[in-house]
């Protein structure tokens, strides 16, 4: 199972940061594999993820847990994929945001990847992207 975890602080307020969150259908905009979000009941998602060159469907819980300012998501079947956006503010106008998750290679080249320990980077990744999302509209 791949583990990634990335932090950093950005100039936004907390509450502004949560609000554009929110929107989960926004996320592929800075989650990699993450190709398209549909909402398909109370706190249920269709989520099509790309894993190298192949595509699979996920029916994942995606939560907003506004008392602790974290969303968090996970996959109800299949192999692993969870995570987790954690926010915390740094003062009034600043946000610590906190990016992690998990997951389960799919397909032979990946699980053969993640034995031989191939550095992977994603993580960091997503968060630069997420801090180009957050202020592109700000």
């Amino acid at each position: 199972m791949s583990h990634q975890t990335a932090a950093s602080v950005i100039s936004l307020p907390l509450n502004e940061v949560e609000e554009r969150l929110h929107d989960v259908q926004t996320w592929p905009l800075f989650l990699d594999d993450l190709e398209e979000v549909h909402k398909t009941g109370h706190e249920r998602y269709r989520m099509l993820i790309r894993s190298g060159r192949t595509t699979r469907e996920v029916i994942a819980a995606i939560q907003h847990h506004k008392r602790e300012n974290r969303f968090t998501w996970k996959a109800l079947e299949g192999p692993a994929y969870e995570g987790e956006i954690r926010l915390h503010a740094e003062g009034d106008h600043r946000t610590k945001i906190k990016i992690e998750f998990k997951a389960d290679p799919v397909g032979f080249l990946s699980g053969l990847s993640e034995l031989f320990g191939s550095r992977n980077d994603t993580a960091e990744i997503e968060l630069r992207k997420l801090e180009k999302f957050l202020k592109s509209d700000s």
